[in-house]
């Protein structure tokens, strides 16, 4: 993959405009001008697509014995957690996650619309996920989503990828995720009860995609990540950022902890420099 640092951008800068790119030529100006907002974005749409994991993971995987009409154990007011089953095998057809028409704050995303989970398997191992009028805070998402429980039990560990999909914001601007793979294992309970909402995971992420502008991003943890129901955030591990022809900064998500790390912050370094994201 060839790359241009952003020293080299900004001694091109320094030729040709003189002494300053956009806002001066200090390394951090050049980082807010072709950097800042690709890995922001990139960050944000990785990190709602994990929140996204976590609600089918917590509501649906914990439910898929569930015998009722309606989900109602941890599960935000703003959400009805529908399902259902063939009439007359009554083996589970569906359920549904119906976020309604306006923001609905669950497990740390804001959604809007349906998330439809559909078994694919009669050992309810393997899933569908379809999306309909699906929005999480300032974007409409569309992709195809699959779901495949890895472990031995339902709600622990998990696979799931988004692949040929498209994020727009409220300005037509599409950045675009060819794919989206996350592998997940359940590390511990932090209560020792029967909720999930005190569950925290270990994970992966691949990540790959371009800018509405046709640039080339990629996201890859460099160590395990960490989630935490209680935060509900990803609260540590490392990551690489890559834009293509530019450069790439080193992603620190925190130290793992459930006390210091659950402020949504995340640190990246690059080019000597470090920005922050908020989650």
């Amino acid at each position: 993959m060839r790359k241009i640092s952003l020293s080299f951008l900004l001694f091109i800068c320094i030729l040709f405009i003189g002494n300053s790119c956009s806002t001066g030529s200090d390394p951090e100006d050049v980082i807010d001008d072709v950097f800042a907002e690709p890995v922001e974005v990139c960050l944000n749409l990785q990190n709602v697509f994990n929140d996204l994991s976590m609600n089918i993971n917590g509501i649906v995987m914990h439910n898929l014995e569930f015998e009722d009409d309606t989900i109602t154990k941890d599960v935000e007011d703003c959400l009805d957690a529908l399902v259902y089953r063939d009439e007359e095998t009554l083996a589970l057809d569906s359920i549904i996650l119906d976020f309604g028409s306006s923001d609905c704050d669950s497990n740390g995303g804001s959604f809007e619309g349906e998330v439809v989970v559909e078994p694919l398997n009669d050992a309810l191992t393997d899933f569908d996920v379809r999306l309909s009028d699906f929005y999480a805070g300032d974007y409409e998402i569309t992709g195809t989503i699959e779901f495949q429980i890895t472990g031995e039990t339902a709600g622990d560990d998990f696979a799931i990828s988004l692949s040929d999909a498209e994020f727009m914001d409220d300005d037509s601007l599409v950045y675009s995720v060819s794919s989206l793979i996350g592998t997940y294992t359940f590390i511990e309970d932090e209560e020792d009860d029967d909720d999930y909402t005190d569950d925290i995971f270990d994970f992966t992420v691949s990540m790959s995609g371009e800018t509405s502008d046709g640039i080339a991003f990629y996201l890859e943890s460099e160590s395990d990540l960490t989630y935490a129901y209680s935060c509900e955030n990803i609260i540590g591990g490392d990551a690489v950022f890559t834009l293509e022809d530019v450069s790439e900064g080193e992603v620190d998500y925190g130290g793992g902890s459930t006390d210091y790390d659950c402020d949504t912050k995340v640190s990246v370094s690059i080019e000597g420099a470090t920005i922050h994201v908020y989650l």
